[in-house]
């Protein structure tokens, strides 16, 4: 299995282990994978500016198409990484952020040299780490790994043989073959610098915490695929069940940390690593088990406090202007008249309306 040189994107739910995974590749000595950017939301606002009904594909009203314009946004973007892997001494680089689970098409199309690699891990240990981290209830946490995990397949079985899955599980627990084979679908030659990226980042000056708080000098830890048991409770364990189904696709029982079959399609010449097209396989197996083209709401946001607060503070202005309307105001005139109100009332609230201002 062999996979391009092009850019290497990283993604996987919050607390599903991606940032030990991203500060793994970075240890290569010819990968570098910095810190979290979210950049595609950069760049699809860049596409489609907001709150303007023409914002949509703005630029071809000056005749540019979609492929110019992906153009010039991997150059804008793809040289910006390409810098920071110059700084590095490193050829090739990578990204890592969870919600660009959203995304991944986007990024195929916009980098069409690049490849995915997804890693996935035990919903209640997702769940636990979120309630514990950041203050989700189990439900809403269970609830956003069901929604970016369904993301990420829907985008896996499209991509093919340029996604690969890992179980964070089987990377604490077997980090050498596991990485094996995920550098062979790389197409990198392997380094033993990859199950020592704990010093590897501590000789490089990385900060103690990395994204999502992950200490950068951790080394792999096999304890960590079960530590989430210890944090649940007789009724997480009964919210875990309602996602058994999907918990079930990626081999995992809902109620028990331990996993129970592979990802990997029959007769597969791998062990650890699962192709998008392995995952096409088991999607029709599962077809009559899992709705995979639902599209449930994700109840996490992943923003600072502030980020939120002015998100709200924006929401409730322009709720303010949409009511103080003349649209609406009229609006509310004519159902004056529908409710049987009197005449007076209409030629009042239209005299109102007739003096302010457009």
């Amino acid at each position: 299995m062999t996979a391009s040189q092009g850019p290497i994107f990283v993604v996987g739910s919050m607390r599903s282990g991606s940032t030990m995974l991203r500060l793994i590749l970075d240890s290569h000595p010819r990968i570098a994978v910095g810190a979290e950017t979210g950049f595609m939301g950069a760049v699809m606002g860049a596409k489609a500016i907001p709150n303007w009904k023409h914002g949509t594909n703005w630029y071809e009203q000056i005749d540019w198409t979609e492929d110019e314009f992906d153009e010039r946004l991997r150059e804008f973007y793809g040289g910006m990484f390409e810098r920071y892997a110059s700084a590095q001494g490193k050829p090739r680089w990578g990204e890592k952020t969870p919600f660009h689970t959203e995304h991944m098409a986007a990024m195929a199309r916009l980098f069409p040299d690049s490849v995915f690699v997804g890693i996935v891990r035990h919903p209640g240990a997702v769940a636990a780490s979120l309630r514990k981290n950041f203050h989700y209830t189990f439900a809403e946490a269970l609830a956003y790994w069901n929604a970016t995990n369904l993301h990420m397949i829907r985008a896996a079985t499209t991509l093919g043989t340029r996604f690969a899955a890992l179980r964070y599980e089987e990377l604490v627990t077997s980090g050498e073959p596991v990485l094996r084979e995920l550098m062979d679908f790389l197409a990198e030659p392997w380094t033993p610098a990859l199950l020592e990226h704990h010093r590897v980042q501590r000789r490089k000056g990385a900060p103690r915490l990395a994204d999502g708080s992950t200490i950068s000098s951790n080394p792999i830890d096999a304890s960590r695929a079960t530590q989430w048991t210890a944090n649940v409770t007789a009724k997480d364990y009964e919210a875990l069940r309602s996602i058994a189904d999907l918990a079930g696709f990626f081999g995992y029982d809902a109620t028990n940390p331990a996993i129970s079959q592979p990802m990997l399609a029959v007769g597969s010449s791998r062990t650890w690593v699962a192709t998008g097209d392995d995952l096409l396989v088991r999607r029709r197996e599962w077809a009559d088990r899992v709705d995979f083209e639902r599209r449930p709401p994700s109840p996490v946001v992943d923003a600072s406090p502030e980020e939120l607060a002015a998100r709200l503070a924006r929401a409730e202005q322009a709720l303010a202007r949409t009511r103080s309307s003349r649209s609406v105001r009229l609006g509310q005139a004519l159902r004056t008249v529908q409710h049987g109100r009197s005449p007076a009332a209409v030629r009042a609230a239209w005299a109102l309306l007739r003096s302010s201002p457009r």
